[in-house]
This record gives structure tokens, C-alpha cells and sequence, in this order.
């Protein structure tokens, strides 16, 4: 139930942002705005202020501002609660009567709104928390994917980096910073046994894959220990370096966490290494590992996993505001081009429909991120918030990128469709989003039950 009302305020959040970047742009064009609602459907409450009735609906996910004069629109009376009883407007503040740019800066408004809340967050989280790093820079492994594109870059698990085209690295964060901003090229990385490596790598994007691709190396030692957790029941104390789980050697906290994750509520034997009397002795533990929904990398779908309650070491680097500025600008493209990679994928086949995600795969990834901390929570709700901006823009009719893409065609012939062919390619694009969200549905529930 709290995940659930979690979740009701987190889409409340984010429709109120998106709705109220449309209304406050319209009221300043001077468009009559009989309703502003947050929730599709009937009426349920609401209070009206001069000409706009400002009310919640019956259904709590959505919401709507209804404009005056804005064609295309009738295919949406149901979702938008009926008609409005309004006092008749002047033709002035009718929307059709507006300028294009009126017009276009109207429907790019919930657009911009969403990603400037996703924005936002990323720089207050930056400013906050500062950046997490892993310290050091030995590497764990190369992505499979870029060891293929760049050969020249395998071979670097349990290697040192200390420079990245001459310039010294200390953590992860400097190696990362290094890569991005080298020159299109060869790329040198100097390793600590005094060899060096090269790629070859060409535009920004080449660079970002590289510096995603290879992955750090995170020993074994616990940080901390969550109160209650089974690690905390098995004996397991901050400082302990886990040398083995289950027979299983975990040199990485990566490899850690993948041996304890296929272990759910099951009781392992696990050998610590612990500092006694000054030296460093090796224990043996018996722990019932707990168990969690967590999404599968591979399609998203929730499947439980076994928990130890544990934590490893993360530097955080201190930033400025400009610093954080700049770090949350960078957090929010990368977060647009992960769901653009996305979009793409699933157009393209790469990725299978199943992996579409409707309201329960959006509750579930809520209350997921929720349990794991505040950061996370927000982290999640800024991508969403862009997610949901980016998705609004797909040119499709009752979207606002359908409306932009009706507007451009104005612009282009220099005349508007006609109020019937609105309509139609409203209901077309209706019908097309009911079946999209029918088929999220689906595939949420066929996540659930298991296939």
C-alpha cells in the first residue's frame, strides 16, 4: 500500500509539473483555460477561480489542461471529464487564434517543465551528495560489447590505470572525466606496470562507451552493514574483506553481490578476512541471506534476489554550485540518451516489447529505488520526469508531439488541417496509445506471473 501511494504521488508530481508548464504559458499568451486536472475521468473535486475550474478526477494517473479553442480535441471529452460549463470567451483568447510561436511554445511548455524538474534534481542531488567514485582506478573487466570495437583495450582486468593521455588519475571519477574529454584519436592509458594501451576512438559518444565499458574493480570490503540485516545476524562486521561466499571466491564487490543475488534465502558459509590483534585471520560464517524484488538487467522483470545488507566503500567528491550545475547537466543527457538508446532499441527490435514497462512495472521500480535511500528515489523520479518529457515528444496525434508536429504542417503550408482531419489522426494516435498502454499492461502482468 505505501509503495503504491508512493507512486500515485510520484506521477501526481510529475503530471502537476508537466500541466502546469501548458497552463501557465497559456495564461500568459492570454488563452481562456476553462479546466486545469490533475487525474483523467470524472470530476471529483475541485474549486473554480475566475475561468478555470481547478479539480481532481476520478482516475489518478494523467491530467489535462483543457483550452479554449484548441482543435482535435473532442476524441478526449470522455478522459477529460465532459464538457465545461464556461462563460463564452472572446475570439482573442481563443488557442487557434494564437501565432505560431504562441502556439508552439504552448504545447513545448509541459515538455520543458519535465525536464527542467529532471534537471533540477540532478543538480540538487550533485550539490548535495556530491559525485560518488570508487576508489582507485584498477579495472575489473572490459565490456564485451566495446572489447569487441576496441581490442586493443582487453586485457586490462586487474591492471592499474594512472593516466589517461597523460594525464594522472587517482580515482574513478578523474579516469572518467580524463576520457571524456580526450580528443578524437588514439587514446593512450598508461597502466601502473608501465605498459600502455591504446584505442582508437571517434566523437563523443565513442568516448562515453569506453569510459562505461570498463569497469572498475571494487574489493571486497564492507563499509557498512545494515542494523538487522543478515549479514549483521551472520556476524559480518564494517571492515571485513569477504574472501569467499558459498566456495565462491569474491575478489570484487561486483562479484559479491552477483553470487550472493542467485542465492535468495538460502543458508551459505561465508569466509571473512578480520583484522584480530593486529593481524589479519580468516573466519568462517554462517548467513541466511534475505531476499528481495529487484528488475533483471535483461528485460526488466522483477525476480528475487538474495541480500546481505551490506556496503562498499564510495568516495564522494565535494562540488560547488557551478561544479554541480555542470555535473547535472551531464547526468541529465546521459539520462535522455539512455532513454533515446531505448526508444531505438525497442523500434529496431533490439529490445523485445516484453520490456515495456506500464503502471506496475512503474510501481515496482518506485518502491525499489524508495527502499534503497532518498538519493535513489530522486535520482529515479529525474529520470522519469525526462523519460516522460522525451516520450511527449514523439510525434504522435493527442501528444504534445502530435500537436507540434499538426503546428508544422501550418507552418509548412501555410494553413492549418482541418478540424475533421485533427480529429481523425486524434483518434487514430488515441487508439494507437490505448493499445501501446493495453500492451504495457500485459506485459507487466506477464512479468509478475512469470513469463
Amino acid at each position: 500500500m505505501q509503495t503504491l501511494i508512493l507512486t500515485i504521488i510520484v506521477l501526481g508530481v510529475l503530471v502537476f509539473v508537466h500541466e502546469l508548464g501548458h497552463f501557465v504559458t497559456a495564461k500568459w499568451a492570454g488563452v481562456g483555460v476553462p479546466r486545469f486536472s490533475i487525474g483523467l475521468g470524472p470530476r471529483v473535486v475541485g474549486v473554480k477561480v475566475g475561468e478555470t475550474d481547478y479539480c481532481l478526477s476520478a482516475i489518478p494517473f494523467g491530467g489535462y489542461v483543457k483550452m479554449e479553442g484548441m482543435e482535435g480535441e473532442e476524441a478526449f471529452e470522455g478522459l477529460e471529464g465532459g464538457e465545461v460549463e464556461a462563460e463564452p470567451l472572446s475570439p482573442a483568447k481563443r488557442f487557434e487564434n494564437k501565432s505560431v510561436a504562441w502556439r508552439l511554445a504552448i504545447l513545448s511548455a509541459g515538455v520543458a517543465m519535465n525536464f527542467l524538474l529532471g534537471w533540477f534534481i540532478y543538480v540538487g542531488l550533485a550539490w548535495r551528495d556530491g559525485i560518488p567514485t570508487m576508489p582507485g582506478t584498477t579495472v575489473a573487466g572490459v565490456d564485451s560489447v566495446v572489447a569487441a570495437a576496441h581490442p586493443g583495450l582487453e586485457g586490462l582486468a586487474g591492471e592499474s590505470i594512472v593516466a589517461v593521455e597523460g594525464r594522472g588519475v587517482s580515482n574513478w571519477e578523474e579516469l572518467t572525466e580524463a576520457m571524456l574529454v580526450a580528443e578524437d584519436g588514439e587514446l593512450e592509458i598508461r597502466l601502473a606496470s608501465g605498459r600502455s594501451v591504446t584505442a582508437d576512438v571517434a566523437g563523443e559518444s565513442d568516448r562515453e562507451r569506453i569510459a562505461m565499458g570498463i569497469v572498475p574493480l571494487v574489493p571486497s570490503v564492507i563499509e557498512n552493514v545494515q542494523d538487522g540485516s543478515p549479514a549483521a545476524r551472520g556476524g559480518i562486521q564494517p571492515g571485513d574483506r569477504v574472501v569467499s561466499i558459498d566456495g565462491i571466491e569474491t575478489p570484487s564487490f561486483d562479484r559479491l553481490s552477483e553470487v550472493v543475488q542467485a542465492r535468495p534465502d538460502r543458508i551459505v558459509p561465508i569466509v571473512v578476512e578480520r583484522s584480530v590483534d593486529g593481524s589479519a585471520r580468516q573466519l568462517s560464517l554462517t548467513v541466511e541471506t534475505g531476499v528481495e524484488k529487484a528488475p533483471r538487467p535483461t528485460d526488466g522483470k522483477f525476480v528475487e534476489v538474495g541480500v546481505l545488507g551490506v556496503g562498499a566503500r564510495i568516495d564522494r567528491i565535494h562540488l560547488g554550485p557551478g561544479e554541480a550545475v555542470v555535473a547535472g547537466t551531464r547526468a541529465a543527457g546521459r539520462a535522455s540518451m539512455l532513454i533515446l538508446g531505448g526508444l531505438y532499441d525497442i523500434a529496431t527490435g533490439g529490445v523485445s516489447l516484453k520490456a515495456v514497462g506500464g503502471p506496475v512495472a512503474i510501481g515496482q521500480l518506485t518502491g525499489h529505488f524508495a527502499r534503497q535511500g532518498m538519493s535513489s528515489l530522486l535520482g529515479w523520479v529525474a529520470l522519469f520526469s525526462i523519460n516522460l518529457a522525451i516520450l511527449n515528444l514523439l510525434p504522435i496525434p493527442v501528444l504534445d508531439g502530435g500537436h507540434i508536429l499538426f503546428l508544422g504542417i501550418e507552418a509548412t503550408r501555410g494553413r492549418p488541417l482541418s478540424t475533421t482531419q485533427k480529429l481523425r489522426l486524434s483518434q487514430v494516435g488515441l487508439a494507437f496509445l490505448v493499445l501501446l498502454m493495453a500492451w504495457a499492461f500485459t506485459a507487466d502482468i506477464l512479468r509478475v506471473v512469470g513469463f
